[in-house]
């Protein structure tokens, strides 16, 4: 584990079990909180020719693990993200930027904390039902699904609250 960090580990898998989507490849999407890019043996950074870099902290972490899947899968290096947890979240899963879905903070599950200078039409809510999303369009096209960890897509009770809580599993299994 990352000394010192705080990590959420959103997982989405995505695996195919019936023998007739075989040529159907497996997607494994991990999205770690707070984790920088030499916190795993695998190098993420990469030199001028576009191959992987090693740093020193690259041989510091025993991630044996994620070794594995990057070299029998396909290994990101270009890669953004928000300054907090909700509009990445809800980025990955609809593949629109924050200016376009409008959440552009951490949700708050509790009350809307947009602070003193936040934007006044920003999307507390989070996703919605009538939002398209990666998983549901994979689901649409034949893959199980399964989201395991950190939601944060919604505030309570609302249809893009946390699965762990008893509403949001209800709707997050809808939305995503």
């Amino acid at each position: 584990m990352l000394v010192g960090a705080l990590l959420w580990l959103l997982l989405i898998v995505v695996s195919v079990t019936e023998a007739w989507s075989n040529d159907r490849p497996n997607i494994v999407v991990f999205l770690v909180d707070d984790m920088g890019i030499m916190d795993t043996s695998v190098p993420f950074l990469q030199d001028s020719d576009g191959q992987p870099k090693r740093e020193p902290l690259n041989d510091f972490y025993h991630t044996l693990g994620m070794e594995r899947l990057a070299r029998q899968g396909v290994r990101f290096n270009d890669f953004h993200a928000f300054n907090v947890c909700s509009p990445t979240r809800i980025s990955l899963h609809t593949g629109q930027n924050a200016a376009r879905h409008r959440t552009t903070n951490w949700i708050n599950p509790a009350q809307n904390n947009p602070g003193t200078r936040g934007p006044r039409d920003w999307n507390w809510a989070g996703l919605t039902e009538n939002q398209v999303t990666l998983p549901r369009q994979l689901r649409e096209a034949g893959y199980r699904t399964i989201h395991i960890g950190k939601a944060h897509f919604g505030p309570n009770n609302y249809p893009g609250s946390d699965p762990n809580g008893t509403v949001g599993l209800m709707n997050a299994r809808r939305l995503i």
